[in-house]
C-alpha cells in the first residue's frame, strides 16, 4: 500500500491495517504500544503562499504556508470537458452526502465528485438533540438545556470555536436527524438499545445509546458528563448510500475517482466553479457553478499539515487511524480541500482538535480496551499514581501522554463484574455486565459498553491483559514497573477505597474499588490512535468561509472537517458521536444555501 506526501510508515499506520479497528464505532482505538520515536517538522521556506495573498495563519514566521504548496497553473488546452452547474460538492462523506441531497432536492443542477471509488462513510454514532425521532425516546425537544449543553462544549473548547455553530446545531440536530433517516426507508429503528432487532433488519437499524439510562448514572452530578442523548446506526455506509440516491433521484450528477483541483475565481474573488480530475488523467474537468461546497474530510493522512497543526501528535509517536482510501490505496483526508480554500484566500483558524480518545489498556481488533477505559487504579512505570482516574478517554490519553515511555497500566480485580455499574454510562466506558454475549447481529458502537467474562478471559489469551492470583506476581510480569513503589501506591489506594474518599486525587467515591480479590488483572496502556485532526477555515453557522480579513468568500461554502469553528485544542467527551452529527447536519445547511445562493 503506497502511503501519500513521504508518510513515515513508523509514525503512519495504514488504514487497511486497523480496518478491523472501524467497527468499534471509529470513536477510539487504544494502540497500547510504546510511542515511536519522535520527529521534528523542517519548515520548507521556499514554500510560497496563496495565490491571492499572505495567509494569517498557517505560516511558518515568513507568511507561507510550509505545507501547503504551488497552486496549479491550469490552462484552457489542459481541460478535457466543461460542465455547468449550480452546485459542486466536492467530497462524498458524511458531510458531503447530506450537501449533496439538500441541495439536489432543492431544485439545484448538482455535481458531486469523490475521489474514492466510493463515498466514505467511517463513524457511525450521532449526537442529536431533539426531534421527531429522538421523541420516540422521550428524548424530544428540551430533553436537554441548551445553555448547559452549549456552555460545556465551549468550556471543552477553550473557548476558541464559533458559539453560534455550537448553538445553531443544537436548534436545528433533531429536525436534520428526521430528514436523513427518512432517506433509508427501510431503517428500522430500535425501541431500546438493547433490543432485539427483527431478523430482517439486523443489517440496517438505528438505536439510541443508553436508553433507558443506567440506574447508577446520573449524567447532573458528574464533573464531565456524557448527555444520553447519541444515535448509533448498525451500517451508516447504508444510510448514507440511501441519501445519495435520494439526490441521484433528484438529478445529481455524481463522479467517483474525480477529485477536486483547484477553485476557479472571479476577478472579484467570487467562487464561479472548480477544476477536477478523474483518476489516471493527465486532463482537468472544468465545473462552473454558482457555489462550490468543500466537503473533503480532514488533513490525517498528510504528515506536513499534522507537523504543523498538531506537532505533538507526530512527536509522541500517535499512529493514524485512517479508513478514507482511494482506488490506488492512497489516503484521501490529506487536506486537499484545505489547500483549494487557502490557494483562494481562506482563512484556516488558529486552533486546531487531534481526536485521541484512549478506550483503555489493551484494545482489541474491535477497538474495546480489555475493560474500558474506566477509572480503576493506573500506575506509571515509576509505580506511582498519577491522576483522578474517573475522566473521559480524550482527557486519559492526554495524562498518558505526560508518563515515562508514555505508558501506564490499568489494574482491576476479579470483582469487576459487580463494579462496572457504578462506573459512567459514556463513550469507551464499560458499564453493563452480561453473563452471555451479545447476539452477532448488534451494532459495534453497543458492544464497546458491555463485557463478559469470556471478554476478559479472551483478552489474557490475546496477551492483552496481564493475570496473577497475586498482586506481587501481577506486578512481576509487568516489564519496567518499580514494583516496590507500586506495591506501595496499591497500599495506598486500598487505604483510600476503605475509606471511602480519595484526598490524593478526587476520584468519585462510587468508584473507588480496592484491589484485594484475586485473581487480579492488569492492562497496558500506551498513545491511543489519531481518528482525525479537526480544523478548518474560517466559517460561520451557514457555512460560509472567510478570508483573511474576515470577510465572506462569495460562492464557498464548507461542512465537515473543513468547516472551522467546531473543534479546538481536543475533541469534546460530553456528546458521543458529536463530529459526525455536525457532518450531517451543516452538510444539509451548506447544500441548501449553495442552492439558494444564501
Amino acid at each position: 500500500m503506497s502511503i501519500e506526501n513521504g508518510m513515515s510508515r513508523r509514525n503512519f499506520l495504514s488504514g487497511a491495517a486497523v480496518a478491523g479497528a472501524a467497527i468499534a464505532g471509529m470513536a477510539g482505538l487504544s494502540a497500547c504500544s510504546p510511542a515511536a520515536s519522535s520527529s521534528k517538522s523542517e519548515a520548507k521556506a521556499d514554500t510560497k503562499a496563496a495565490a491571492t495573498g499572505e495567509a494569517t495563519m498557517g505560516f511558518d514566521g515568513t507568511g507561507a504556508m510550509p505545507w501547503l504548496g504551488e497552486k496549479p497553473e491550469i490552462a484552457d488546452a489542459d481541460v478535457e470537458e466543461t460542465v455547468d452547474a449550480d452546485v459542486v460538492v466536492v467530497g462524498l462523506g458524511a458531510a458531503g452526502v447530506p450537501a449533496t441531497r439538500a441541495a439536489a432536492e432543492a431544485g439545484a443542477k448538482v455535481v458531486a465528485l469523490e475521489s474514492s471509488p466510493k463515498l466514505n462513510s467511517v463513524a457511525s454514532d450521532m449526537a442529536i438533540f431533539g426531534g421527531e425521532t429522538q421523541a420516540k425516546w422521550g428524548r424530544g425537544d428540551g430533553f436537554l438545556d441548551k445553555k448547559m449543553v452549549v456552555n460545556m462544549h465551549m468550556e471543552e473548547c477553550s473557548h476558541h470555536v464559533n458559539q453560534s455553530i455550537i448553538s445553531t446545531y443544537y436548534d436545528k440536530s433533531g429536525e436534520a436527524l428526521d430528514w436523513f433517516v427518512a432517506g433509508s426507508k427501510d431503517l428500522y429503528i430500535a425501541p431500546e438499545s438493547y433490543a432485539e432487532i427483527p431478523e430482517a433488519s439486523q443489517k440496517n437499524y438505528m438505536f439510541p445509546y443508553m436508553y433507558p439510562v443506567p440506574e447508577t448514572y446520573d449524567y447532573t452530578k458528574e464533573d464531565l458528563p456524557c448527555y444520553p442523548t447519541s444515535v448509533g446506526f448498525s451500517s451508516l455506509a447504508t444510510v448514507m448510500q440511501d441519501n445519495l440516491q435520494c439526490a441521484i433521484d433528484a438529478g445529481a450528477d455524481v463522479r467517483y475517482e474525480t477529485k477536486g483541483i483547484e477553485l476557479i475565481q472571479d476577478a472579484d474573488g467570487t467562487v464561479t466553479g472548480v477544476f477536477a480530475q478523474k483518476t489516471g488523467s493527465e486532463k482537468y474537468i472544468k465545473i462552473n457553478a454558482k457555489a462550490v461546497i468543500i466537503a473533503t474530510g480532514d488533513y490525517l493522512g498528510n504528515e506536513d499539515m499534522m507537523k504543523f497543526y498538531a506537532p505533538q501528535c507526530v512527536e509522541n509517536g500517535v499512529h493514524i487511524l485512517s479508513l478514507d482510501m482511494d482506488s490506488a490505496g492512497n489516503y484521501t483526508n490529506i487536506g486537499e480541500g484545505h489547500k483549494m480554500g487557502a490557494w483562494a484566500g481562506a482563512h484556516i483558524e488558529q486552533w486546531h482538535a487531534p481526536v485521541i480518545h484512549h478506550m483503555g489498556g489493551g484494545a482489541g481488533p474491535d477497538g474495546r480496551g480489555v475493560i474500558g477505559n474506566n477509572g480503576y487504579l493506573w500506575l506509571n512505570l515509576r509505580g506511582k499514581r498519577f491522576m483522578n482516574e474517573d475522566i473521559p478517554g480524550q482527557q486519559l490519553e492526554n495524562q498518558v501522554e505526560l508518563q515515562p515511555e508514555r505508558k501506564a497500566y490499568q489494574f482491576f480485580d476479579a470483582s469487576w463484574p459487580e463494579q462496572l455499574k457504578y462506573f459512567p454510562a459514556a463513550h469507551g466506558v464499560a458499564c453493563i455486565y452480561r453473563e452471555e454475549e451479545l447476539p452477532e447481529y448488534t451494532a459495534s458502537g453497543l458492544r464497546i459498553n458491555v463485557r463478559t467474562q469470556k471478554d476478559i478471559d479472551d483478552a489474557v489469551a490475546d496477551g492483552r491483559c496481564l493475570k496473577a492470583d497475586t498482586i506481587d506476581e501481577l506486578l512481576s510480569k509487568i516489564e519496567g514497573i518499580d514494583v516496590d513503589e507500586a506495591k506501595k501506591s496499591i497500599e495506598r489506594y486500598n487505604e483510600l477505597c476503605k475509606a471511602g474518599e480519595d484526598t490524593d486525587f478526587f476520584k468519585s467515591s462510587q468508584r473507588l474499588f480496592a484491589l484485594e480479590n484475586g485473581p487480579f488483572y492488569a492492562a497496558e496502556c500506551g498513545c491511543a490512535l489519531t481518528l482525525g485532526n479537526l480544523g478548518g477555515f474560517d466559517s460561520d453557522d451557514e457555512c460560509h468561509v472567510y478570508d483573511n480579513d474576515r470577510k465572506i468568500i462569495k460562492g464557498l461554502y464548507a461542512c465537515g472537517a473543513p468547516q472551522g469553528g467546531r473543534f479546538a485544542v481536543q475533541y469534546p467527551i460530553s456528546l458521543k458521536g458529536l463530529s459526525c452529527g455536525m457532518c450531517m447536519v451543516y452538510g444539509k445547511i451548506a447544500g441548501e444555501n449553495a442552492a439558494a445562493g444564501k
